[in-house]
């Protein structure tokens, strides 16, 4: 299809007249129609390249971005406009200054190219800017942009090539970020296809870029303290390390993938020269932002790229034991319980998970534990005599998770030994020859003779050393029998 131009001064009434007119010549269906705005990248499209991240859905589906047609009269909702108030890409809607990758653009005549995946008939192309003074900091809305499109492009019921680029007069006098609202109306439904376009607008096309775009800086994980984070800057010879820019990071705040990214631009405008990070706000001046940041270059520098290196810290030394744990459980009336204590050196979220042998998830429990040893009690979901695994999950505050597994299985309830108690019940009448029955082991133990008897009466909840069977020290006070 020969592109075609229709002047920025066609009015919004025709535009709707016209819609409306070859809405009774055609009756919409379900046809599949998809498309993106593949140069300048769209939002949705620079989410399928990486340029954007943390998109959700839309990284794999850029073209598929529809909703009903009628904007600006009708159509998706104010602060539903990026993602065509379809919910499975309600991420595209997020709006700050730093959220999405930008291309530079200057005012004048540009031209954007629109990749069809399903190129169906079409009735028109329609793209709408943002206002000089819109509000970057809201979602997107008909109050954000001048809603007389300033490229309309006429689709003539016909069906367009796969690939398809129009030559559009991007208006003057509008200068740094910028959306550009990307409309294709195809004529075989009632919906259409909204591709937002984020820009570093130039408000001057004469006027030659004083900086051009190196790199990124992506908040693409966090950090812990004592790792450090630096720019790699590269030229035709190679690697600069003397125009290397590094930062330390001191403490969790700053290692948050949001955080570091500013302080890292922020070293570079204080410490460079030739370099400068951040985004291009409404004045074209470059300022450091918290999350993405573009890494730039004076247009006569010798720098190609600049990337982002990591020296990340050695994880610390986080322990976790599981002890006490008894891997023959019974069934006592159709209910079991699986004990285990768990000792860390340092602060984590520790987890129990009980899993039957066939993967069915059979019990859960979870606790703070800091520095110290803790006791866990499982409930065991509809219990069954078999085989159980148990895994162990500790999630310290940094560094890796610690996981252990064990074996664990489920008896019916035998026949109790005799003995004088089930401990710890009576403990103050422990004397020497007492019998007592331990239920985390099923067995019987008598209390030593004299001077070791004292011990047995030794026990609290959070003193087990001479618990029988199972304490660090119950030999010296108790014998299996």
């Amino acid at each position: 299809m020969a592109n075609s131009t229709v002047s920025p001064h066609v009015s919004k009434l025709n535009i709707v007249v016209a819609s409306l007119l070859a809405g009774h010549a055609f009756v919409s269906t379900s046809v599949e129609a998809h498309g993106y705005v593949l140069s300048p990248e769209s939002r949705s499209y620079a989410c399928k390249t990486g340029s954007n991240t943390n998109c959700g859905a839309v990284q794999w589906e850029p073209q598929s971005v529809e909703g009903p047609s009628g904007f600006p009269e009708y159509g998706p909702a104010d602060g539903q406009l990026a993602s065509a108030a379809n919910g499975a890409f309600s991420p595209l809607d997020i709006q700050s200054p730093s959220r999405w990758s930008k291309t530079d653009m200057t005012a004048g005549w540009n031209k954007l190219t629109w990749q069809f995946t399903a190129n169906h008939v079409t009735r028109n192309w329609r793209y709408y800017l943002t206002r000089q003074d819109w509000d970057q900091h809201q979602a997107l809305s008909r109050a954000s942009f001048d809603l007389a499109p300033f490229c309309v492009v006429d689709g003539g019921m016909v069906q367009p090539a796969k690939l398809v680029t129009h030559d559009c007069y991007v208006p003057e006098g509008r200068g740094g970020y910028h959306v550009i609202l990307a409309l294709w109306e195809v004529g075989d439904t009632s919906n259409s296809f909204y591709n937002a376009i984020d820009v570093n607008l130039g408000s001057d096309p004469a006027e030659p870029q004083e900086w051009r775009d190196v790199g990124d800086i992506n908040p693409s994980l966090d950090l812990k303290p004592g790792d450090k984070v630096m720019t790699r800057v590269f030229d035709a010879h190679g690697e600069q390390t003397a125009k290397q820019t590094l930062i330390t990071i001191s403490d969790a705040t700053q290692g948050n993938k949001q955080n570091w990214p500013f302080l890292l631009a922020s070293a570079i405008n204080s410490q460079q020269v030739q370099l400068s990070a951040g985004q291009k706000n409404t004045a074209g001046d470059i300022v450091p932002v918290y999350g993405k940041n573009d890494i730039f270059t004076l247009i006569d520098s010798d720098i190609e790229t600049v990337e982002i290196g990591f020296q990340l810290a050695p994880a610390p030394d986080n322990q976790l034991e599981v002890s006490s744990l008894t891997q023959d459980v019974q069934i006592i009336d159709a209910k079991a319980q699986v004990r285990f204590d768990v000792t860390t050196n340092t602060e984590m979220q520790v987890s129990g998970y009980l899993f039957s042998h066939d993967g069915t998830a059979a019990g859960f429990v979870e606790q703070a534990v800091n520095n110290t040893s803790a006791s866990f009690l499982l409930d065991v979901i509809n219990p069954k005599v078999g085989h159980y695994h148990l895994q162990v999950k500790g999630e310290p505050r940094q560094g890796d998770i610690i996981q252990q597994n064990f074996d664990v299985f489920l008896k019916d309830k035998q026949p109790e030994p005799e003995a004088d108690f089930v401990f710890p019940q009576g403990l103050q009448d422990y004397v020497a020859g007492t019998t007592v029955l331990q239920p985390k082991t099923g067995k019987i133990y008598q209390c030593k003779p004299f001077p070791y008897s004292g011990y047995c009466r030794q026990w609290t909840t959070a003193a087990t050393a001479f618990e029988p069977g199972v304490g660090t020290s119950w030999t010296m006070a108790w014998t299996e029998l």
